[in-house]
């Protein structure tokens, strides 16, 4: 038992560095992609318009990669699509091309959404007590990697131009995805019956949309996700534009989240072991509305900053709280599935809102479209309240 114990420990701390070392390697590239890309020549509607498409596309690999790792070794498909990455991140270096990059993005995109993804997944594979408190505590290598990589990245394209960039990150998804090769926990085959037939992989996607406490997490959580181009697209604007802060200023915005994602991942994590996961992600989704009232009243750039600490709550704190609660209420051979599924439901919910709120923005101003952001998170917990009574009740029928 201690041998075992003492495996897993080993294990979860070769992980945390696989997945920091991925976030750096994410952090070094995303920030400056669309600077990169108009760099090369591509138009604001270009730059958009393959953005849009990325978008779209890597739902497919991301859905179809979390159900082959609920079949084959997950942590061997994680060295395989970490060396894929390395590899694209390389080829961005000869990218100059609209048709190029429209190849190429979604690629990348699709690619490192699953990578982020199955991160999860792998270690849940080794997580089997104390959910919340443990994967809190391994979910901090994402937030810890992102702290560096944006940083890094933006200071090496400054100083010695984009390829050094993408060279790095190349070299860091390799590495990152080395550590995950060489683990191994689950040596699982294929089933002889499953490599040319559709019907039990249909059968994986029905029961996972259909797990009652699945599909209440994923339409709380997707209205909520509506809302947040609030902040990953128009904060920036809405500070520099309507407040007249500098650029500094709202970048400070977005540096400052993850020191807020850290303590939140641990306290929220650990908080769910003791009082419940429906609890702690109705805390979490509350912070939405307060986040974008807090942000479109003050006037005041420092408390519009202070006001993103809530990002702790909005996204650290509900991610490791929503994987430790899917992780227990599915099968333990749908988890990749179900946590990617959960990943493709909050991108498609800020899909859909990036639309949506730029309509308003351009029709209506910065103002109303943050009321209106503020008015649709906060439906996402009637939402969780009404469809957990719900399954409740027929639990009881």
């Amino acid at each position: 038992m201690a041998l075992g114990s003492s495996m897993a420990s080993y294990d979860l701390k070769r992980l945390w560095f696989a997945t920091l070392l991925s976030y750096v390697a994410l952090g070094f590239m995303s920030p400056l992609l669309p600077i990169y890309m108009s760099h090369r020549g591509l138009s604001p509607l270009n730059i958009g318009l393959v953005a849009s498409l990325a978008t779209l596309i890597a739902i497919i690999p991301v859905a179809i990669m979390g159900r082959i790792s609920d079949i084959i070794n997950r942590e061997k498909l994680q060295g395989m699509l970490g060396a894929s990455l390395a590899l694209l991140t390389v080829i961005y270096t000869y990218a100059s091309s609209l048709l190029q990059f429209m190849v190429l993005h979604p690629a990348y995109i699709g690619l490192a959404f699953s990578y982020m993804t199955l991160s999860g997944a792998v270690a849940m594979d080794y997580i089997k007590t104390k959910r919340g408190t443990e994967f809190g505590k391994f979910r901090t290598s994402g937030a810890i990697g992102w702290i560096f990589g944006p940083f890094i990245g933006g200071l090496m394209a400054d100083s010695l131009g984009f390829p050094s960039v993408f060279l790095s990150s190349s070299l860091f998804y390799f590495v990152s995805a080395l550590l995950f090769w060489i683990g191994g926990s689950r040596k699982r085959r294929i089933h002889k019956e499953w490599q040319f037939k559709i019907s039990p992989h249909v059968e994986a996607f029905k029961k996972v949309l259909t797990n009652r406490a699945a599909y209440t997490l994923y339409a709380s959580v997707f209205m909520a996700w509506i809302s947040t181009p609030a902040y990953y697209t128009f904060l920036p604007l809405f500070m520099t534009e309507e407040i007249g802060t500098s650029r500094f200023l709202s970048s400070l915005a977005f540096s400052v989240t993850p020191f807020a994602e850290v303590p939140a991942m641990l306290y929220l994590g650990s908080l769910s072991d003791r009082i419940g996961r429906k609890r702690v992600i109705a805390l979490c989704l509350a912070a939405y509305p307060v986040r974008y009232v807090l942000t479109v009243s003050s006037g005041n750039p420092w408390l519009i900053i202070a006001a993103q600490l809530l990002h702790g709550f909005t996204f650290g704190g509900l991610y490791v709280v929503s994987v430790s609660y899917l992780s227990e209420t599915v099968d333990e051979d749908l988890k990749g599935l179900a946590l990617s599924l959960y990943s493709i439901n909050s991108n498609v919910g800020r899909f859909i809102g990036n639309y949506l709120l730029g309509f308003l923005v351009d029709n209506y101003g910065y103002a109303p479209m943050y009321y209106a952001a503020t008015l649709i998170s906060a439906f996402s917990i009637p939402i969780l309240v009404l469809l957990s009574r719900q399954n409740s009740q027929r639990k009881h029928e």
